[in-house]
């Protein structure tokens, strides 16, 4: 009898997947199909995100790599992913290129996911594991705002990959069932989440831990995953010499962020208390009626006798949302409480009647705890496809697709006023500058402020252009002394090797050592920003200054000074 019932639940599974997956195969085939389309966007705060990206795409098509030739603020699996969509969609809309680069990683592993999940457990439970990673993946959107205008979020991509890649190993530890899938999935998820973002890595870890403790994943499991990893870590630094560099690069950046963690609780607490607060309150509840000994409530009724006391709903929940808290601490504003779903999924699988009193509270508390996120991305999604047919495209050809932003016509008028202010005005931004402060403290968030960098970036690609056929001399190598450095994908020339992409001078600028020096020293062409003079580019400016002794500093154009290495005789 439980043979048939067996075959009879495979039976519906495979009748789900039937469905499942071309609802999986739709999906990606329109996310490839809006990366062969010249999309516009509306630009969003801190849209130079996006432009690291392009620095390393361009580094990697003139033979570098990250970690080894030059510094990376995350892991060299999210340049790479990079290129190689570039490679495949040179046209595509940046913001939606970089969101998607994963795509080769986790549609695979959602596919095996609902393999195991609707032959086990059904159609519905695969599908609402599905649909939540569909929406966070397909829009470009984080759960924060970081401006009140509508655009499209470059900030933080790297951090919603992390989240994405967490969730999957979320939904795998709580629903995967089958040890050698298992097995396949934690191997690929650990690689991914090692090569992604290292803290990806780690917030991921108190999962896999529990879920070894808690007989979630056998320990055959664990074992042969962790020597597959080793494994397949061994090999890649055998044959590219990459990962020693790689975590050399992370012990830098963990140096150069030595922030008292508790104000980033704190601080992550504050910014997700509704998700936080909500999900917090859930845990209790759960924690509550185990004690009362309603039956969905309490941990499982086999296995070891730790599971058997807290391998219940209120664990995971408080375990994911920790785990959640810590992602956030080092990436505010991503979609890191997305990994909480799982377990709240597996609350509303089971009838509310088994939480007895509690059971219409805790739908209340899971909806609570679901619908901020969901809603502020839907939302943000839906107020940037309403606006953008009104904005103003900007028009700079030399870019490609990293021009391909638009903006509200006052933020574009803006653009074009303040441009001459802070031509005329200099000193003043010189001054601000000097006193280590910003002009305005949401200066990268403004919509303004991006697009008045893009503008410039064409007028200086222009000007470098014009400057090479007068002087008959072509720059091969460039490096500009701001946040982000597109110039050798834009020029198609070499990026300068050994420095830091993403040069946050606070946290992600290493030490100018000999072999930095003399390649700046070597450098054809640096470029300085000035429109306007501000603090990072300042400290940029004096941490590379001992290099640019040999160089020769002219105006190349109103907002951009140079660094022009003389002709070799």
């Amino acid at each position: 009898m439980s043979t048939n019932v067996m075959d009879g639940r495979d039976a519906r599974g495979h009748r789900a997947l039937i469905w499942l997956y071309p609802v999986l195969i739709v999906f990606t085939l329109v996310l490839v199909v809006l990366q062969t389309l010249p999309l516009v966007l509306p630009i969003g705060p801190m849209y130079w995100d996006v432009l690291v990206y392009y620095d390393a795409i361009g580094r990697i098509a003139n033979g570098q790599w990250p970690a080894i030739d030059f510094f990376a603020p995350v892991g060299p699996g999210e340049y790479f992913l990079a290129a190689f969509s570039d490679f495949l969609f040179p046209q595509a809309n940046p913001v939606l290129l970089t969101q998607w680069i994963w795509l080769p990683v986790t549609v695979p592993v959602m596919a095996l996911i609902l393999w195991d999940v609707a032959g086990r457990q059904g159609g519905r439970a695969a599908f609402w594991l599905l649909a939540p990673w569909m929406l966070f993946t397909a829009l470009p959107y984080n759960v924060v705002d970081f401006y009140p205008y509508p655009g499209t979020d470059a900030f933080g991509i790297y951090n919603r990959h992390g989240a994405h890649l967490i969730y999957l190993v979320a939904v795998t530890v709580l629903f995967v069932r089958g040890p050698v899938l298992q097995t396949v999935l934690l191997s690929v998820l650990l690689l991914a989440l090692a090569f992604c973002k290292i803290t990806a890595f780690l917030a991921a870890g108190p999962i896999l831990l529990f879920g070894l403790v808690l007989g979630r994943i056998r320990l055959s499991t664990a074992v042969t995953t962790a020597l597959v990893c080793v494994g397949v870590t061994g090999i890649a630094e055998l044959t590219t010499g990459l990962v020693v560099p790689y975590v050399q690069d992370i012990i830098v950046l963990a140096s150069q962020n030595t922030d008292a963690l508790l104000p980033r609780f704190l601080t992550a607490a504050s910014l997700h208390f509704n998700v936080f607060g909500a999900g917090g309150v859930l845990a209790i509840v759960l924690l509550i009626a185990a004690l009362a000994g309603h039956a969905a409530a309490r941990g499982r009724a086999d296995g070891n006798p730790v599971a058997r006391m807290i391998d219940a709903d209120w664990f995971w929940v408080g375990l994911l949302l920790l785990c959640g808290l810590f992602y956030e601490t080092q990436n505010t504003g991503s979609q890191a409480f997305l990994m909480v779903w799982p377990a709240l999924l597996a609350i509303l699988l089971r009838p509310r009647s088994g939480y007895g009193r509690f059971g219409t509270a805790i739908v209340v508390l899971v909806g609570l705890t679901v619908l901020p996120n969901v809603s502020t991305v839907l939302h943000k999604a839906a107020r940037a496809l309403a606006v953008a047919p009104g904005y103003v495209a900007l028009d700079a050809p030399d870019l490609g697709p990293l021009g391909r932003v638009s903006a509200k016509d006052v933020f574009v008028t803006r653009a074009e006023r303040i441009r001459q202010v802070y031509i005329d005005r200099r000193e003043t931004f010189e001054d601000i500058a000097e006193k280590g402060i910003l002009p305005s403290f949401l200066l990268f968030s403004d919509p303004d402020y991006q697009y008045l960098l893009l503008q410039e970036m064409q007028g200086v690609t222009e000007a470098i252009k014009s400057y090479e056929l007068r002087n008959r001399r072509r720059f091969e190598t460039i490096l500009s002394l701001d946040f982000a450095n597109p110039f050798p994908y834009i020029l198609n020339r070499k990026g300068t090797r050994y420095v830091s992409i993403g040069a946050d001078p606070n946290r992600a600028v290493p030490e100018l050592d000999g072999q930095a020096r003399d390649a700046v020293a070597e450098t054809d062409l640096v470029l300085l920003p000035t429109c306007p003079t501000h603090h990072a580019r300042n400290v940029l400016l004096e941490h590379y200054a001992p290099a640019l002794g040999g160089h020769e500093r002219i105006t190349l154009t109103p907002c951009y000074d140079a660094f022009i290495l003389p002709r070799t005789p």
